[in-house]
């Protein structure tokens, strides 16, 4: 993985590790620290034949954008220790990449697009080499499965599903940030530490699965489906309840009550409430402009989205944007 701040050319300046990032240094990995006009980008890495880890650490003073970029596809397991990156998956989706959460990404080669936000960030990226992943996948049969629908997912990149933050992942990371080993037993405890991470995670998905399966009747996973449907669609003002209830082949009065039942919340009420919160983050980011993140949540009109977003929040959006720090505790 290589780290910088355009596409093309890096125009960060090489610089000592700040005061204030070098208490995250670990002995075991080479570490680059770069300054840049937004702050400084620290990024440290292992790279063995099998795999590599990289932790990249960023402490901004407001929104930036960094380019992440692989040479080949490779399978990576991520995982935020602090702060909320934006993740940019093919220049299209969007992927919040929150603290305490880990994810399994499938990338292809490209650049992929990292947006921090102000404060202190740091990300864990293990990439797994095509050997190493074939000899975890021969050894273990259910990560075959895992991979599997992996690829049948989004053979151009995406991710699967993010997996809860177990005491038994929170152990596994803490062993591989704390090791004092080096040379070959440095390798072979990082191999190990990463096929225990992968099947922590095999482990998390399959229980989530089953407890669906046991727990959870036909219209309520049709409601959950849903509700991640409306949390997660792009354009999420086009969320009407006749929309939804064709596309989930659900009668809209059935959608209607049931949606209500189980999540304690309207159906246009929580459309409305996603639809805010989205704006909100976007407005804090301070990237794009209200007209395009008024269009981004499907909104046609932007007057409308200015009167829908003071109705809710009690100050128009530009004022937000404008300024950022009397909003962003509350986020």
């Amino acid at each position: 993985m290589q780290l910088s701040n355009h596409p093309q050319h890096d125009t960060g300046r090489v610089v000592p590790v700040p005061r204030e990032l070098k208490n995250r240094l670990v002995p075991w990995a080479t570490s680059h620290c770069k300054e840049y006009d937004f702050g400084h980008a620290l990024l440290q890495e292992l790279i063995t034949p099998d795999y590599g880890i990289y932790i990249t650490s960023f402490d901004v003073q407001f929104p930036a954008k960094m380019h992440a970029t692989w040479d080949r596809p490779t399978v990576t397991l991520q995982y935020t220790r602090e702060g909320e990156i934006l993740c940019r998956i093919n220049n299209q989706e969007k992927i919040m990449l929150e603290g305490s959460k880990y994810n399994l990404f499938y990338l292809t080669a490209g650049a992929y697009v990292l947006q921090p936000l102000p404060g202190i960030s740091e990300s864990l990226h293990i990439e797994i080499g095509p050997t190493y992943l074939k000899d975890l996948l021969t050894a273990h049969a259910p990560l075959q499965k895992m991979m599997h629908n992996l690829y049948a997912a989004n053979t151009s990149g995406g991710i699967l599903f993010p997996a809860r933050m177990t005491g038994k992942v929170k152990s596994i990371i803490h062993e591989m940030y704390q090791s004092r080993k080096a040379g070959h037993s440095l390798q072979l405890e990082m191999k190990t530490l990463i096929y225990r991470l992968l099947c922590a995670y095999d482990d998390e998905i399959t229980l989530n699965n089953y407890l669906e399966t046991v727990q959870a009747s036909k219209t309520s996973k049709l409601i959950l489906g849903v509700r991640h449907h409306i949390i997660d669609y792009p354009h999420i003002h086009e969320c009407s309840l006749d929309q939804l209830s064709k596309r989930f082949n659900i009668s809209p009065s059935s959608l209607k009550v049931n949606f209500k039942k189980q999540c304690d919340i309207s159906l246009g009420d929580f459309v409305q409430q996603q639809c805010i919160i989205k704006a909100q983050q976007l407005l804090l980011l301070g990237i794009d402009s209200i007209r395009d993140i008024a269009l981004q949540l499907g909104y046609t009109d932007v007057s409308n989205f200015s009167r829908a977003f003071r109705k809710y929040m009690g100050c128009p959006p530009n004022e937000m944007k404008l300024h950022p720090e009397r909003y962003r505790n509350g986020v």
